[in-house]
């Protein structure tokens, strides 16, 4: 028997092969229960995805702590971008905004403010639309942690940016600046969940992956404290305030070259073994990542029809990925299109209605966004033992009911002034269902879906669709909602329920699994499928 060869790192590499890759040395007799295995041609054979998952090696149980620093400071970008989000795009503050719509005779009308309005909020998703395009090329071009670095100055840049908009008078200077954040958010919003899906473990890929939404719920409720008038929130604190998002990115410029590069990307797509194996023992804080190698060579061999696909053809011309994509496009259409911005909106509107005072709303709004925090906690908690199906599950449908009921209980607190208590909340749990489900883990499902060389062009779309979501409840919300009051939420409902059904019956469970594994698992899933089709059909 010829033992297993040891290269300099001593990770062991196998003289046997994967089935069906080149250098295949001796051919395999198979068993009877291999022989009538399911799994559609042309799949490589390592093991079975119906078979139960073989115990995790120690390495993969364990937590490394320098995985655990890594991510944190990774996700600092995470905590910059929920902090754009509401400093920039939030409805509540554009009021605040350095517009100054009161000096413009023609926008003294309040539809001409509320179209301005309009404008002002679509700025920020189209640029997050520009920056979600140019991200598979540098992801690929220029690497995970040379994309980090590319997004950390112009992170930078962007919040200097936005210091200067009252500063320089024109709105159309405010107005690129919201264009130009908005493209540093697209990126954000595309390589943290990448580059932590490829750094983490199998067992905890989760986990962290769901931190990038932690931070930016974090960092949503840092912008809103700041916010308070006592604090930034006043005519001569706002410049800072909105120039404060740059102390995230330049705190990461410092600590980026203690961050590794993707140990999947060397080895995978630059063919740096040496460097990869490296990069591993240092994550995993042990010598002995031999089995975690030979999953990366597996992918590697098993993916080389997908090698260098660009956006374009992932999305015309790979009929195996087309569930795939299709399943993008709704996570994504259920993670901005289900109501989310009518709840955020109508939060201060419900409180005030409560007879809480306007003083008081500022704070009950922070608590409001801490318990959505808690709740993507317990869904960084849950996510790598319930899975990733539940969590979605549970948040549409919660989402779901709460549509429902929002538009009756508001048609009602004319007539029943109590109903405005319960609509807070209702509220509170719509929000609190979203933030556990619908936003964070749609990312996570993106990373699974694609394997190497793949992923990034998979983040593209998931990108561009989720802007472009964004975009179109941007430019259409406001007019909406002033013509259709709380009526709004029924417009949610019925696509809460059609993302619902669509995860129940299409989406499989991935949690523990490798994405070679997931791979398969989907090939086998659209090959039932279309055998199903081709009966009916028959």
């Amino acid at each position: 028997m010829e033992k297993p060869q040891e290269n300099k790192q001593g990770v062991r590499k196998n003289t046997q092969r994967v089935q069906g890759s080149p250098g295949t040395e001796r051919k395999e007799t198979k068993s009877p229960q291999e022989s009538t295995d399911s799994t559609p041609k042309g799949i490589p054979k390592t093991h079975s995805v119906a078979e139960p998952v073989a115990k995790a090696h120690p390495s993969k149980t364990k937590l490394p702590k320098k995985l655990i620093w890594i991510s944190l400071i990774s996700t600092f970008l995470s905590m910059q971008y929920g902090y754009n989000i509401w400093i920039v795009n939030s409805p509540t503050v554009l009021l605040q905004d350095f517009y100054n719509i009161s000096t413009y005779e023609e926008l003294m009308d309040p539809d001409s403010q509320t179209f301005m309005m309009s404008i002002t909020i679509a700025l920020f998703p189209l640029g997050g639309i520009f920056g979600a395009l140019v991200f598979g090329y540098c992801a690929d071009r220029f690497g995970r942690k040379g994309t980090l670095l590319i997004t950390n100055i112009l992170s930078i840049v962007s919040a200097m940016l936005m210091g200067l908009s009252n500063k320089v008078q024109p709105f159309e200077f405010t107005m690129f600046a919201r264009v130009y954040t908005g493209m540093c958010t697209g990126l954000v919003s595309c390589i943290i969940p990448l580059y932590l899906s490829e750094i983490s473990q199998t067992s905890m890929r989760g986990s962290f992956v769901m931190m990038h939404h932690l931070l930016l719920t974090i960092g949503v409720v840092v912008a809103r404290v700041l916010a308070l008038r006592e604090l930034l929130g006043t005519a001569e604190g706002w410049p800072i305030l909105m120039s404060l998002g740059g102390i995230m990115p330049l705190f990461q410029l410092g600590m980026l070259p203690l961050l590794p590069e993707s140990p999947r990307y060397l080895l995978i797509q630059k063919k740096k073994e040496e460097d990869a194996v490296e990069v591993l023992k240092n994550l995993r804080e042990t010598e002995d990542v031999e089995e975690e190698i030979e999953e990366f060579h597996q992918e590697a061999n098993f993916e080389k029809t997908e090698k260098k696909i660009n956006t374009l053809k992932l999305l015309l011309r790979s009929p195996n990925l087309r569930w795939h994509v299709l399943t993008i496009v709704v996570l994504m259409l259920g993670q901005q299109v289900t109501g989310v911005n009518a709840a955020y909106y109508y939060t201060t509107r419900i409180y005030e209605a409560a007879k809480v005072g306007r003083d008081k709303v500022r704070f009950v709004t922070i608590a409001t966004d801490t318990f959505v925090s808690f709740s993507t906690t317990l869904g960084v908690y849950l996510v790598d033992s319930v899975g990733r199906r539940t969590l979605l599950l549970v948040g549409f449908g919660i989402c779901s009911v709460t549509c429902i009921l929002l538009s009756i209980t508001m048609t009602l607190q004319d007539i029943y002034p109590f109903m405005t208590y319960i609509n807070t909340v209702l509220d509170d749990v719509f929000l609190i269902g979203h933030g556990f489900g619908p936003y964070p883990v749609p990312p996570l499902i993106v990373a699974e879906l694609f394997l190497q060389s793949s992923r990034s062009s998979g983040f593209v779309i998931a990108g561009v669709l989720q802007w472009f979501f964004h975009f179109i409840t941007g430019v259409t919300f406001l007019r909406t909602e002033n013509r259709l009051k709380g009526y709004i939420f029924l417009i949610f409902c019925p696509l809460c329920i059609a993302v619902f059904y669509y995860i129940f019956n299409f989406v499989p469970e991935t949690k523990n699994m490798t994405f070679l594994d997931i791979r398969k698992l989907m090939a086998i899933q659209t090959a039932k499928r279309s055998k199903v089709k081709v009966h009916v059909d028959k």
